[in-house]
């Protein structure tokens, strides 16, 4: 068991995998999918909450190193690979509630929204002989800071902390999902990015108008 010690600025210092990246005219014609052949058949992106979640523990020869929080995933679209913890916006949220719940009900840690670090759209498009579905995901990175606790895995499947070099290894063997791969190596240490939380109020039509009224309650920088 690592024992934790206080924490330090997080950085991914991985060495770095070369992501083979080959672009496929097919990826553009995705609108065409027959919708039982999408994720749930999707009409429209899924927003996600995907959480960069790290801690400064003792590794080798007592020397302190970062460490990054991966959830192995049990369901599709990406069974069986390593993940940043991590799900769907629900109706209604503010984003940091949205990922502050996403984490406590996958690791069982409570957590704080630090900030937005980065929005990714994600398309999967499946090969003719794969069993998985096309989908497409619009990811809000977003790092968060533990508030004491130990994660556990809870419904979703197995979570584990992983030092950069480790999850290097994860990489090579194939057993994380790549765009989360890079989605650490492009955002673990990057800036901020402005977001605001905008809470309109309507009303019903008054007098001779027939058009209903709206109020601006809240327009607010998230820091």
């Amino acid at each position: 068991m690592n024992r934790v010690v206080p924490a330090i600025v997080p950085r991914y210092t991985g060495c770095g995998h070369k992501v083979r990246l080959i672009p496929l005219p097919e990826f553009d014609s995705m609108a065409s999918i027959a919708m039982q052949h999408r994720w749930h058949s999707q009409s429209m992106p899924a927003p996600i909450v995907v959480a960069i979640i790290s801690r400064t523990a003792t590794g080798e020869a007592d020397r302190p190193e970062v460490q990054y929080l991966l959830i192995w995933r049990t369901g599709e679209p990406y069974r069986g690979r390593w993940a940043l913890v991590g799900g769907k916006w629900d109706f209604g949220e503010s984003l940091a509630a949205a990922v502050v719940r996403e984490v406590l009900e996958e690791t069982g840690l409570a957590v704080e929204f630090v900030a937005l670090r980065g929005i990714v759209s994600e398309r999967l498009l499946p090969t003719e002989t794969a069993e998985t579905s096309a989908a497409h995901f619009l990811l809000l990175i977003c790092q968060v800071d533990t508030k004491g606790g130990e994660a556990s895995e809870q419904n979703e499947g197995a979570v584990a902390w992983f030092s950069a070099e480790q999850i290097e290894s994860l990489m090579g063997e194939e057993t994380i999902i790549p765009s989360d791969y890079v989605i650490l190596q492009r955002f673990a240490n990057a800036p901020a990015v402005s977001h605001f939380e905008a809470d309109v109020v309507s009303q019903p039509p008054s007098g001779e108008s027939e058009i209903g009224g709206t109020t601006l309650r809240r327009f607010e920088e998230v820091a």
